[in-house]
């Protein structure tokens, strides 16, 4: 064997934009070896070297060792090459356009500890107190690359080029000189030559644009007067102001319909919680994390005294916390002190956040007082992602910055190039496939408005541009089985336009096969899903929400579902949960009983028409004399309405003003309770091989355990939601022993309740099964468009292959 090689090594996997082309070049150059670096963009990154066996040998084996902790490799091809060429050095090469069927870019990356440090040094002149301070591991990267190889120029950071001279030394200098920590970073820049902010007041006249430090020190005062100000950061704008009454009622007067939706909060370091929320390992880990997401913390019994105001979550047993991730964020903190503030997203309700500084000024003037805005370009929004935490397991609410465009590996082989999903229609994502990975887009929001469902378009081609998707490539489209949802005629638009097949997906099958591709569950096994949320369009033309299915790859069977109760009023009834509770006691006793208990428990006054809204709901459901969808009252078996009927007869909710809402006021109430006081049991029954849960019988015995005044409603809370999954799991076992099956999964959105989903797991996992869960892909609508490609490919391959 000689004592020289050639050697030619392909990296797959997220190695753009984390440092990886200069630990590459660093770990060789240690080595003694010599060749080339070449970026090749979706192909990944390519290296030629030359040196000694041994020392290539070291070099390999540390790639994985040492690589940046950011980094992801997903791959790594080794081929010795008989190579004549001797090469004399080593070097970075211009990248090239490489395709593959991957992503090499990371998400949006929180500020390191080295740049914090280089921040607040007053010996680094260009950095100190720059609040765009970034190196080759730390700073924006989805949110400003155009297109892919991941180069300057390919980013909005092209309008900055670097500075010939500074102070200590010029980005050129730091950019080319390898034993750099920002040797070939593409998004830093200092104060000579990068972006900088400037201070407006609502018209758009300039305040302040001189020194950083005198922009915070106004900033910071107009804060502590109570004033709410937008502040421009690396994937939108927030809506910034103290967390104290005074300042969120104001903020939620302006925000019109945020009478009640909590709001995040931002905190300078945990220490200043410690007294006020409970905090686990998993949490901080994730919190601390360079995702920085926002995670629900649960409060603690003296939150009563916290620095942070009840305002914040009214009603709810946990609070939303993030750390600063942008040298900004920490910034205001110096200035403003160890304060909690609140960063709420810069937008008017249900409108995506504006991105350039001219309609964030149309958009905000009557929120903020002042603006806070940089001219560095976004070209990819990206809210805050948000999450809670169930013993360790990721429950995704939002996923967004610090995730996207991470992908889901599918756990088999996939024979086309591509496709693409709309998604539903609320909590919307869209996602296209690329071979055998799905590349969800970042949250988009309810697409029943039109700018967010044009940012849904924009989202989903700029992946598709990313991916370098050719539209031969696309082989179908795939949307959600409800005829009338907007993200179904988005659908129809794009099959019409690149002439492909369309295909709808159930919407609860759609969530349980994310489940199983998230769970790599192999192509022959099936398993159960329960799939609970608020509303789907069934088979059979209902609502679903409630839903027991034997699911495979390829199909699925419904085995059991919550008993139908009709929706008097329709999508009313999701608003005023009185109307739910209305809708199933009289199905259940009929108008004449019915009447009586509605006068007992004042429900006209939670009407919004008071008794004249009664008399027609009664009217209504006389009419249609059991005969409900003749009479338009659709029926629904979906979970999150029984949770609504609950929430409401228990004083938990009596009108939603956002979505979740009153489940979410439900968990609060049931934190506080103790269910073992309570003496409640959920049945039920079976016909032609289904299982329905009786929810009528339910919500009397409900109504029984509200006329004993010993029975207290936090105690009948906490019962129900444990009592509920105890319901849908002993179903589930049931199903699961006569047909064979393993698995036992849970998804949808009712998921999020922990102790719903606690009673479900503990249950099965008693039984000797094993129990599947999200931890990647969002258990809620989210999750969807992911769910819809899977169903659609093997509707595509039944079809074609």
């Amino acid at each position: 064997m000689k004592e020289h090689k050639t050697i030619e090594i392909t990296i797959t996997g997220i190695v753009q934009g984390v440092g990886f082309r200069p630990f590459l070049y660093n770990l060789a150059n240690s080595q003694n070896l010599k060749g080339y670096i070449l970026n090749r963009g979706n192909a990944g990154v390519r290296l030629v070297l030359q040196g000694n066996f041994q020392n290539i040998k070291k070099f390999l084996k540390n790639i994985e060792i040492k690589k940046p902790k950011i980094s992801f490799i997903e791959d790594i091809k080794i081929n010795y090459l008989d190579f004549q060429k001797e090469f004399n050095e080593l070097e970075i090469r211009k990248s090239e356009q490489g395709r593959g069927v991957s992503l090499t870019l990371p998400p949006d990356i929180a500020i390191c500890n080295e740049c914090l440090k280089d921040m607040n040094d007053p010996q680094k002149k260009k950095y100190y107190k720059y609040p765009f301070i970034a190196c080759a591991v730390c700073g924006p990267r989805y949110t400003t690359v155009t297109e892919l190889p991941y180069d300057r120029e390919r980013s909005t950071m092209i309008k900055f080029p670097f500075c010939q001279q500074a102070e200590p030394e010029s980005c050129i200098q730091e950019y080319s000189d390898f034993t750099n920590r920002r040797f070939h970073a593409q998004t830093f820049a200092c104060s000579v030559c990068g972006p900088h902010y400037t201070l407006y007041n609502k018209q758009g006249k300039i305040i302040n644009n001189e020194s950083i430090d005198s922009i915070l020190q106004e900033t910071a005062k107009i804060i502590n007067e109570g004033k709410i100000v937008a502040v421009k950061g690396i994937g939108g704008t927030h809506l910034v102001c103290l967390a104290n009454d005074e300042t969120i009622l104001k903020l939620r007067e302006r925000k019109g319909e945020r009478k009640y939706k909590p709001f995040a909060v931002m905190v300078p370091n945990l220490d200043v919680l410690k007294n006020d929320l409970k905090i686990s390992t998993k949490e901080k880990e994730i919190i601390t994390s360079f995702r920085r997401p926002i995670v629900l913390l649960e409060k603690k019994e003296s939150f009563d005294n916290s620095i942070i105001s009840e305002q914040v979550a009214p009603g709810l047993s946990n609070v939303g916390i993030l750390l600063p991730y942008s040298g900004i964020h920490y910034l205001l903190f110096q200035y403003i002190g160890e304060k909690s503030l609140i960063y709420t997203s810069g937008n008017k309700s249900y409108i995506p956040m504006a991105i350039e500084n001219k309609d964030i000024f149309i958009q905000l003037q009557d929120l903020a007082e002042v603006f806070l805005l940089h001219n560095r370009p976004i070209y990819q929004r990206a809210d805050d992602s948000v999450l809670r935490i169930h013993n360790n397991k990721v429950k995704l609410i939002r996923r967004s910055r610090g995730y996207v465009p991470e992908y889901l590996p599918l756990p088999f082989e996939v024979e086309i190039p591509s496709a693409l999903a709309t998604g539903p229609e609320l909590s919307v994502t869209g996602a296209i496939l690329r071979k055998n990975r799905i590349f969800p887009t970042q949250h988009i929001g309810n697409a029943t408005h039109l700018e967010t469902y044009n940012f849904l378009k924009d989202a989903l081609f700029h992946i598709k541009s990313l991916l370098q998707v050719k539209d031969s490539e696309l082989k179908f489209i795939t949307c959600d089985a409800h005829p009338a949802f907007v993200t179904t005629k988005f659908g129809e638009e794009l099959a019409n336009q690149f002439n492909v097949p369309l295909y709808s997906v159930q919407h609860h099958f759609a969530h349980v096969l994310s489940l199983m591709a998230e769970n790599r569950i192999e192509l022959d096994e099936k398993i159960i899903g329960i799939s609970t949320d608020g509303v789907g369009y069934g088979d059979d033309g209902n609502i679903w929400g409630g839903e027991i299915l034997l699911s495979s790859y390829n199909d699925y069977k419904r085995l059991g579902f919550l008993e139908y109760q009709p929706m008097i009023g329709g999508d009313r009834c999701t608003k005023y949960p009185a109307r739910m509770a209305a809708s199933i006691i009289l199905n259940t006793l009929g108008v004449d009983e019915s009447l009586k208990i509605f006068r007992l428990i004042g429900l006209e006054n939670d009407l919004e028409y008071k008794n004249d809204e009664l008399k027609s709901m009664v009217s209504q459901f006389s009419n249609a004399d059991q005969k409900f969808l003749s009479e338009n009252i659709p029926l629904s078996s979906s979970t999150g309405r029984i949770f609504d009927a609950v929430s409401y007869l228990l004083g938990a909710a009596n009108i939603k003003t956002y979505r979740g809402e009153p489940a979410m006021r439900l968990e609060a109430l049931a934190s506080r309770g103790n269910p073992h006081n309570i003496d409640l049991e959920i049945k039920y029954s079976r016909k032609n091989g289904i299982r329905i849960i009786n929810t009528s019988k339910l919500i009397l015995n409900i109504l029984s355990l509200l006329e004993n005044s010993k029975n207290a409603r936090a105690d009948i809370a906490a019962k129900f939601q444990i009592e509920i999954g105890n319901a849908f799991a002993e179903i589930a076992l049931e199903v699961a022993k006569e047909n064979q099956i393993n698995y036992i999964g849970l998804t949808g959105g009712v998921a999020y309740n922990y102790s719903f989903s606690r009673s479900i797991k503990e249950k099965v996992i008693n039984e000797g099964f094993l129990f599947l869960e999200h931890n990647l892909i969002a258990p809620g609508d989210a999750g969807i468009s992911t769910g819809q490609l899977i169903g659609g490919l093997f509707k595509y391959q039944k079809e074609n292959l």
